[in-house]
């Protein structure tokens, strides 16, 4: 078990300390880790309250790349709770079901909050040729931001990928110059949309992992 769980943490050369940057999903992301948490230990008959508040985000950090790369969920979570003092003292197949009970309980809380999102109306925001972003009525919520710029090239990359872009080819296809500026400029991004277009958290992510456009929002060109 050990063994296996060291070559696992060598392939993915987890970091448990990188910074993250905080965005609605990686929150939400984050409650539902503690509950799964919580959810399994008690069953196991141990105290959820063991387990370190920064294992808890370096959890939902593991949990939601290896779900974007089909990865093994249950093994990151072991490897992440392999420290735990209650968690040492199971037997290798009962540390292995409350790994599989977290997961379990991540997967079908994510699913619910996904079906809730569908339901919802989602802010339809548009860009113009001339760089205008706005969404109706445009004469009230409307920001204008130059497209030829790092950020407009930042927003063009975004636009129509569903998926998590990359940072470092973020970095590569608009000029700016680092992960910490990638972040500024998301940062920017989203509170200039929240004051003139009053949508909130309008780009998703974080700079160890990349970024999109929230799901929450229909972005495109006018």
């Amino acid at each position: 078990m050990k063994m296996k769980m060291a070559s696992v943490a060598t392939k993915y050369k987890l970091n448990i300390r990188r910074s993250v940057g905080i965005s609605t999903t990686f929150i939400f992301s984050l409650g539902v880790t503690k509950k799964a948490v919580t959810y399994a230990f008690e069953n196991a008959g141990l105290d959820p309250l063991t387990v370190a508040q920064n294992t808890i985000r370096d959890l939902t950090i593991q949990l939601i790349e290896a779900k974007s790369e089909n990865a093994s969920l249950k093994t990151r979570v072991e490897i992440l709770l392999k420290d735990n003092a209650g968690y040492k003292k199971q037997a290798e197949n009962q540390q292995e079901n409350i790994a599989g009970e977290i997961v379990k309980y991540w997967r079908s809380e994510i699913a619910k909050e996904k079906e809730k999102d569908k339901k919802k109306d989602k802010p339809v925001i548009f860009l113009s040729a001339d760089g205008v972003i706005y969404r109706e009525p445009k004469e009230k919520h409307h920001h204008r931001i130059d497209i030829n710029s790092c950020r407009g090239k930042f927003l063009m990359t975004l636009m129509g990928n569903k998926d998590y872009t990359p940072t470092q080819q973020i970095i590569e296809i608009t000029g700016l110059s680092s992960r910490k500026s990638v972040e500024s400029a998301s940062y920017q991004i989203r509170k200039d949309i929240e004051k003139s277009l009053e949508v909130k958290q309008f780009i998703d992510g974080y700079q160890d992992y990349g970024y999109r456009i929230n799901p929450a929002v229909i972005f495109k060109k006018a």
